[in-house]
């Protein structure tokens, strides 16, 4: 079934231009042609005063009126008028241009001294008077603008000329409509690829124009990468919470089968503990993606940032002495701000803990407080084995690990510091991991001088 012309955004963008184009030109020549052409009278040069006596004087000596009108042929057709004043006619009609006036002549005889008529292209000069065979004659000099060569528009007829223009209209008004709906179908085309599943399919072309049809390429390329790296986490999730599960679950059916060969109890623990890492688990991944999604409700309340930091230190440091471990904290006596105590504690506890796996016996873990007119700043430094460079924003990727530190001596599941990026920037901050020198890494959180305004925002944008 063939659909109608006029649902195609190309044909109405096409009859619209044409149409509006087609209707200026009709009303600029109905215009044109209800304006009177303009006719000046002048002042009559004396060149040309010269050559109207020297003609009257050269044709008063004719034989008789044929003669005249036959030397006047002769000499330039044309070029002469011959009239008879009493009865306003013509003799030499021939030489005459079409749509010929005759009210020209009455104009120019009625004035006391020849003048020079100019109306279009034609220059009428006169009048003189001769006198043949006893009767009183007028002369005219007569003169038209040259023929107008074949490639100016002046000289082509007014039909073809009209015919010109509307398939010029015509051809621009097409390519317009083309060059807006080209890159439209382009689009489209991308539009149902990636809703196909190609994922990796993007409108380049496209998002190079420098327009508003390129800035909807752009958005689209933006927001093609941002779905396909929320698919490809989610899938990534899901296989990384399938591996996450299986080995407490494996653990846990392997208790179960000795507790119903042993029937002594004696799994219960075990049991109990694969349980609560389940559990563990699960609210970890509940709570990443509670950040993630945005739906996370802040409760915003005044919040020392120094007290806060000695209790997570203070109570930390029964592990780090049990792991020879020490903790140092500077940082000033008091820094308030609009935070969530609960979200911020858990992200600042993660990142703690997160070095107290990771450091060696021995080993001093810095946390340090610091802020100015911009930001504040949190570091947590630690002498660890730190990471590969090119590792250091994969880290706060879910479930990520760094393959040598995979083992039973770190344990955790490889949420902890995704959910602590997550919460940071819901407080319109950033968490950041430097490499430590000599060794070591640091994890920098970063959170606005003055951050109310931005702390709204985001509550707001999480309800």
């Amino acid at each position: 079934m063939l659909k109608n012309p006029l649902h195609y955004l190309a044909s109405r963008i096409f009859l619209w231009f044409w149409l509006v184009i087609l209707a200026t030109v009709a009303a600029t020549l109905l215009i044109a042609r209800g304006l009177p052409e303009q006719t000046e009278i002048r002042r009559l040069p004396p060149p040309m005063q010269h050559q109207l006596h020297a003609a009257a004087r050269f044709y008063s000596d004719a034989d008789s009126l044929a003669d005249l009108l036959q030397r006047l042929e002769r000499r330039r057709q044309g070029r002469w008028l011959l009239v008879d004043p009493e009865q306003q006619q013509v003799l030499n009609p021939a030489g005459l241009p079409r749509q010929f006036d005759h009210n020209w002549l009455t104009e120019l005889s009625d004035l006391e001294q020849p003048r020079l008529l100019h109306h279009s292209n034609l220059f009428l000069a006169g009048p003189v008077a001769i006198e043949v065979e006893g009767r009183a004659l007028v002369l005219y000099q007569q003169r038209q603008r040259p023929e107008q060569p074949w490639w100016q528009l002046s000289a082509l007829p007014q039909s073809l000329l009209l015919l010109s223009l509307f398939l010029i209209s015509a051809i621009a008004s097409l390519f317009l409509a083309i060059s807006i709906t080209r890159p439209l179908r382009e689009l489209l085309h991308s539009y149902q690829s990636f809703a196909a599943g190609e994922l990796a399919q993007r409108s380049s072309k496209l998002a190079q124009r420098n327009d508003e049809l390129g800035a909807l390429g752009r958005g689209f390329n933006a927001m093609a990468e941002r779905i396909s790296g929320l698919l490809q986490g989610q899938q990534r999730l899901l296989r990384d919470v399938s591996h996450e599960l299986r080995t407490p679950l494996t653990r846990a059916q392997l208790a179960l089968a000795l507790e119903e060969r042993q029937g002594e109890g004696k799994q219960l623990p075990r049991l109990q503990y694969e349980l609560e890492q389940v559990d563990a688990l699960l609210d970890e991944l509940l709570t990443y993606s509670r950040l993630n999604s945005g739906h996370y409700p802040l409760e915003l309340e005044p919040l020392d940032l120094s007290e806060l930091l000695q209790q997570l230190v203070d109570s930390s440091q029964l592990e780090a002495q049990h792991k020879q471990q020490h903790i140092s904290l500077d940082c000033p006596a008091l820094v308030e701000r609009m935070a969530d105590k609960r979200l911020l504690s858990r992200a600042l506890e993660n990142i703690l803990r997160n070095a107290l796996k990771y450091s060696p016996a021995g080993s001093i873990i810095h946390c340090q407080l610091g802020e100015n007119a911009a930001q504040l700043q949190i570091s947590i430094c630690d002498q660890g084995p730190g990471v590969p460079a090119s590792e250091l924003e994969a880290i706060f990727t879910p479930f990520y690990r760094v393959s040598h530190s995979r083992s039973s001596a770190t344990g955790g599941f490889g949420l902890g510091l995704a959910i602590a990026a997550e919460s940071v920037r819901l407080h319109g901050g950033k968490l950041q991991a430097q490499l430590n020198q000599p060794a070591g890494l640091c994890l920098v959180l970063t959170l606005p001088g003055n951050c109310s305004s931005t702390l709204k925002e985001s509550t707001d944008a999480s309800k």
